[in-house]
């Protein structure tokens, strides 16, 4: 409630993003860098949080402050990495049509039309106003315009 473009630090542009860990016995870590030493965490068992990316490098994006629908923005002692498995979006499409998804970011022709609405999709990467996403029910990756996407974790995006 993110993956193969950049194989080196990316400092595009800014995002925010929701933290969904499937594993509810312990909070989401944060790693000094990709796969390292975990510097802190951050709890989203009780409610979903959000977090800011500022940059990804591989399979990590590099967040530096996070929120809960409870409390305001909290920015990190420094910032750290989260794996893409933990952070998505949701697909909000509440005329409940059938969306162009593309192969690519520059949307040379959809790769297909999906019906889907209320889902939570994990973020790979995101470039031209576009995300890549993994939608795990159908195993599909794919680019999709953000404004089928909604990054609220606290209201939806009617």
């Amino acid at each position: 409630m993110l993956f193969v473009l950049f194989s080196a630090k990316t400092n595009a542009q800014s995002i925010t993003l929701i933290l969904n860990d499937p594993d509810k016995q312990s909070p989401t870590n944060v790693r000094v860098k990709p796969g390292g030493e975990v510097v802190t965490t951050i709890d989203s068992r009780a409610e979903l949080a959000t977090v800011h990316v500022i940059a990804k490098e591989g399979n990590y994006f590099l967040v530096n402050s996070y929120s809960t629908c409870s409390s305001d923005e909290m920015q990190l002692k420094q910032p750290g990495y989260i794996h893409y498995s933990v952070l998505g979006i949701f697909i909000s499409n509440y005329a409940n049509i059938a969306i162009p998804v593309y192969a690519s970011s520059n949307k040379s022709g959809p790769l297909e039309k999906l019906k889907i609405s209320d889902v939570f999709v994990n973020v790979l990467d995101y470039k031209n106003d576009m995300y890549y996403v993994f939608y795990k029910k159908l195993n599909k990756k794919f680019w999709v315009e953000s404004k089928y996407l909604c990054n609220a974790a606290c209201t939806n995006c009617n």
